[in-house]
């Protein structure tokens, strides 16, 4: 007999402890929930995951030279070679040139550092390069030699002066496109860009500087 009220007594105390335990988790879960250290990954809420900031700045400097904006501009060049009247009617040349051109523009990302890009829970914020003109060409298939004048005692033409105009042509549309805000327009959609990429890792908030 003493040895079986021994045992229930024994049951009894597990009991006890088994609904005191039970209490204290409750409560605990109750006020502090996910934060406590070793039941907060079992019972509580699973904290959202945040990219670090090394990770979001090899994804923008992944977009490399970012070209966010491509201008198409047509101009008319005239050249001719110097000289008064006489000599320009004698032994100058004159030529026009039509030309279609583009201009590209956007951000260079691939000097982006680490400390460019700030993260804060759910909110990123990039130090932005300044846009900057990417490139700038002719299109042969819409660039001609409209019109070649040469004086009566000319030999040969002067191919020089060809090349010349198509340099000028390049520059005017480049001009064309810098006078038209082409920088602004590409640093607008190279915010918009980066700001869809970045909120693909999973942050709500991007802000530039």
């Amino acid at each position: 007999m003493g040895k079986k009220s021994s045992g229930v007594g024994g049951a009894v105390v597990l009991a006890f402890a088994i609904v005191a335990l039970g209490v204290v988790l409750g409560i605990g879960l109750a006020r502090y929930g996910s934060s406590l250290p070793i039941l907060g990954p079992i019972f509580g809420e699973a904290r959202t995951q945040t990219t670090t900031s090394p990770v979001v700045v090899e994804g923008v400097k992944d977009l490399d030279q970012l070209a966010t904006v491509r201008w198409t501009e047509s101009v008319v060049i005239t050249k001719e070679t110097g000289g008064n009247a006489i000599k320009k009617t004698l032994t100058g040349e004159k030529v026009v040139l039509v030309a279609t051109g583009e201009v590209q523009a956007g951000v260079d990302l691939s000097s982006l550092e680490d400390s460019d890009v700030q993260v804060e829970d759910n909110r990123v914020q990039i130090n932005l390069p300044p846009a900057e003109i990417l490139g700038s060409s002719l299109d042969e298939g819409n660039t001609r030699l409209y019109d070649r004048d040469q004086g009566l005692l000319r030999l040969r033409p002067d191919d020089e002066l060809v090349e010349e105009a198509r340099t000028d042509a390049e520059e005017a549309i480049l001009a064309a496109a810098q006078k038209n805000d082409i920088l602004e327009t590409a640093e607008q959609n190279a915010e918009s860009s980066i700001r869809a990429l970045v909120t693909t890792l999973g942050f709500e908030e991007v802000e530039f500087e």
